[in-house]
């Protein structure tokens, strides 16, 4: 999958965090970063693998396109996994749907 400007700037937003900190887990000036995810210049294939594993290390996942494109998801570790599971059992059970 190619690594797109807008597709950076989802994984930054996904991940929360700055343009500062990917570029410095990157390699890269934040000003290089600035104008890739503005679509005003490019990076070479290793800029592009380093801008990847960084991504990949604040727990965004890049997801294999589809018929609506490619995707980005935040991988959940074993703690989080349980608290998800957990929260589903609560609010008790679902009351009448009064909707016609």
């Amino acid at each position: 999958m190619d690594l797109t400007p807008s597709l950076v700037s989802a994984a930054r937003a996904l991940a929360k965090i700055d343009r500062e900190q990917l570029a410095a887990k990157a390699g890269l000036e934040v000003d290089t970063l600035a104008e890739f995810e503005d679509g005003l210049s490019g990076l070479d294939a290793a800029g592009l693998d380093h801008l990847r594993q960084a991504i990949e290390h604040f727990g965004v996942e890049f997801l294999p396109p589809n018929d609506s494109g490619p995707g980005l998801r935040l991988r959940f570790n074993e703690q989080e996994t349980g608290q998800l599971l957990g929260w589903e059992g609560e609010g008790g059970l679902p009351g009448e749907d009064d909707v016609p």
